[in-house]
């Protein structure tokens, strides 16, 4: 299943994994099992979803950055720290949808 489909559900995406990472995300009973959202597949929708961010808003550099946020706060996450790792993830959601 696609989650992300565009930058408006990238927006959305991002604040569902901050409130469910690393493992409190919800049963979709029309799901199949192979297909339930994990801390991988989040960070791998995350990835994806990255295409979607327009390059005047993060060009080479700045995608390098938000990459190595991403590296950084799976890690944590894969690490028990759910704090830092959500700290991460709120940090590059800030580099891409600025208040």
């Amino acid at each position: 299943m696609v989650w992300v489909k565009d930058i408006d559900s990238l927006c959305d995406f991002l604040g569902y994994v901050i409130l469910r990472a690393p493992n409190r995300f919800p049963v979709e009973d029309y799901l199949p099992a192979d297909e339930q959202m994990t801390l991988d597949k989040a960070f791998s929708e995350i990835r994806t979803g990255l295409s979607f961010v327009d390059p005047e808003v993060a060009g080479v550099e700045k995608r390098k950055i938000l990459l190595d946020l991403l590296d950084a706060s799976y890690l944590a996450y894969q690490r028990g720290g759910d704090i830092k790792g959500a700290h991460l993830l709120q940090k590059f959601e800030g580099m891409i949808f600025k208040s």
